[in-house]
């Protein structure tokens, strides 16, 4: 299967990053692992990936930082985020429905509803 897109993935628990990966992966995915998001912004600079998933609550700056820091990079300004959170709270909501983020995942999910997610984006992005 041939490659469909480049995913930034920044998410502290290593085992959902491992199992995301395997999952994206096997999807055609190329996924590119941030333990943070200070390492997700410099894979994104790097690699030029057609999308971020960003965990909101990490170390090196949280999803929320992330995104607005992306949004100051001009190379970066395009690329979509689609953030991963545990936290159901109306401030993280209200913050989220204020970001440019183009989708918000609340954890546990399943992984059909990411991967639909997904190509939902990245087709819009392409048309």
């Amino acid at each position: 299967m041939s490659e469909k897109a480049t995913i930034v993935l920044a998410e502290d628990d290593p085992a959902l990053v491992k199992a995301l990966t395997l999952r994206l992966e096997s999807e055609g995915y190329r996924v590119l692992v941030a333990k943070d998001g200070y390492c997700a912004l410099a894979h994104a600079v790097e690699h030029k990936p057609d999308l971020m998933i960003l965990d909101v609550h990490m170390p090196a700056g949280d999803g929320f930082t992330v995104l607005e820091r992306k949004d100051r990079m001009t190379p970066l300004i395009h690329l979509p985020v689609i953030y991963l959170t545990g936290d159901t709270s109306e401030y993280t909501k209200r913050r989220a429905d204020e970001s440019t983020a183009a989708a918000l995942i609340h954890k546990p999910f399943k992984f059909p509803v990411l991967l639909m997610e997904i190509e939902r984006i990245l087709g819009e992005r392409a048309a």
